[in-house]
């Protein structure tokens, strides 16, 4: 199954993210069969959260290559391993027409960094001198306001370099061109919805570039004369307002053009909108908000827009996963929410907090990597307790890690976990600081302990894992160790691939244990 997966905005680009980390952890039913093509929409070509979605995209890709060559090459497959859903770039599906794209995640969107005001955008300027588009100009200056000529915020003096600035009446005229772009022609020319193919869409509901760029895609695919996009099986997942801004920082550049104030009124317009003809042409359409509004530092955009990782973006991304793995039909229009059992308002969000069906579906594969994670970096790189390296399986007769730990995947594993965050560190990505930014909200997810100080039996934050009178837990790094060695034993390959599939073996079984 292929799914064509279109990101839409700074929003969407964190979703990526958050469903990067969790494909990570080897999704339960998504196999090396299994392909996702991210495509992030963004008008604001240098937005800090879309450069670290590519980051760990590009990451991950490596990861997937080095240990499943055969994978692509020969058409292998795998399953229970981390890593092993393909993330392709647009640019490399399918055998020609994608070698032109400028970008691998991407859809090349944008002014290329000149700046350009809407009015521009409008040819306003050549409208004036000519008689016969009189009515028109007067439409366009009834329709947006051009109250100050000198007003920077007035919506046609805007500057479009960084994105709409939460306006959709302004994205709205801008996305209509996304259809012409030459990578939505390479996806009407690769989509192939008799061999199954899909299409999801990610887009926030209260700004200006996913609430306007969501629509223009539905109705790019479903007017499209080719019957086979047009009957494309479409998701979505619109994310409702879950976070405000501070003050704008004049010194720093703001303008103050973002108003988030009406973030609420602007979803509002758009769910009616939605309802009155966009719900339809959607097979499957998810909702996902939360009640407690984060207030983040005000950014228009470009390298200031680095928002924390959020637990509705975890939550969104899970969306992802279900729409994958579920039978959805053409004629089907389900409209979906998603809920947990304890909401924890002014608390942390804890594993015990979720339902069984969504441990089932991707949590109990993130506790295993989370775990193996844990015990790669504290025992077997020695953060905090450095194995024996005559270990059975870390010993030259078995995987011997002594020559491989900093090199080739190993290294690029560690830069995709990223063990040597520091809190607060700006402009990265991986899988520690994506933890622990869901940490510095309000509204917190705090599903594991990861820090180096603390044992494997602390690893979930909803309990202390304990052993028994005369045993010690499951967890302990020589019972780990024992398990792996014994996992490590009779095999008849020690290569990269068979270690991080033992590694993710033992954690699945350990975690069952003690979960």
């Amino acid at each position: 199954m292929r799914l064509f997966l279109f990101a839409i905005g700074g929003t969407g680009a964190r979703v990526v993210r958050s469903l990067t980390m969790m494909l990570a952890s080897g999704i339960d039913g998504l196999d090396s069969s299994t392909e996702i093509i991210p495509i992030i929409i963004d008008y604001d070509l240098s937005n800090a959260d879309k450069t670290r979605a590519v980051s760990a995209l590009e990451k991950y890709s490596q990861i997937h290559h080095s240990l499943y060559p055969d994978a692509n090459a020969q058409g292998v497959n795998y399953s229970d391993n981390f890593f092993m859903t393909k993330l392709t770039p647009l640019r490399n599906v399918g055998i020609a027409g994608g070698q032109n794209l400028q970008a691998e995640y991407e859809l090349f969107f944008g002014p290329a960094g000149t700046a350009m005001k809407f009015s521009d955008y409008l040819g306003l300027s050549s409208m004036q001198t000519k008689p016969n588009e009189k009515l028109t100009l007067d439409l366009l200056n009834a329709l947006y306001d051009d109250a100050d000529q000198n007003d920077s915020n007035a919506e046609l003096n805007l500057d479009l370099t960084l994105g709409f600035k939460g306006k959709p009446s302004i994205g709205s005229v801008v996305f209509h061109e996304l259809r012409s772009t030459p990578e939505m022609q390479k996806f009407f020319a690769t989509y192939n919805e008799q061999n199954g193919d899909r299409v999801f869409i990610v887009s926030s509901i209260f700004g200006g570039t996913g609430s306007s760029g969501f629509p223009e895609i539905v109705n790019a695919i479903r007017t499209h004369q080719n019957p086979n996009v047009h009957n494309a099986i479409i998701g979505a997942v619109v994310v409702l307002p879950y976070f405000g801004l501070g003050i704008p920082d004049l010194e720093a550049g703001d303008t103050g053009a973002i108003d988030a104030g009406s973030f609420a009124s602007k979803s509002v317009a758009a769910l009616t909108y939605y309802h009155n003809g966009l719900n339809n042409m959607i097979n499957s359409l998810y909702y996902v908000g939360d009640e407690n509004i984060d207030v983040y530092d005000y950014g228009e955009g470009s390298t200031r827009q680095e928002n924390r990782a959020h637990v509705v973006e975890f939550v969104a991304a899970t969306s992802v996963i279900d729409f994958l793995k579920s039978n959805v039909s053409l004629t089907d229009h389900r409209a979906l929410e998603y809920g947990i059992k304890n909401e924890r308002k002014g608390e942390a969000i804890k594993l015990d907090d979720f339902y069984v069906g969504s441990k089932t579906a991707f949590l109990d594969n993130l506790s295993a990597f989370a775990m193996a994670v844990k015990y790669y970096r504290d025992i077997i790189c020695g953060d905090r307790n450095k194995i024996k390296t005559s270990a059975a399986f870390y010993s030259q007769n078995a995987f011997a890690l002594n020559g491989k730990l900093d090199r080739g995947v190993f290294k690029l594993f560690d830069e995709f976990i990223d063990a040597g965050y520091k809190d607060g560190n700006k402009g990265h990505w991986g899988f520690y600081p994506w933890l622990d930014e869901m940490l510095n909200h309000d509204h917190k997810l705090y599903l594991y302990n990861v820090d180096k100080a603390s044992k494997l039996n602390d690893i979930l934050t909803y309990k202390v894992i304990k052993g028994g009178l005369l045993s010690s837990p499951a967890t302990s790094d020589d019972n780990i160790t024992s398990n792996m060695n014994e996992k490590s034993r009779k095999l008849s390959s020690y290569d990269d691939k068979t270690f991080f599939k033992v590694l993710r073996d033992v954690a699945r079984e350990i975690y069952n244990k003690v979960k």
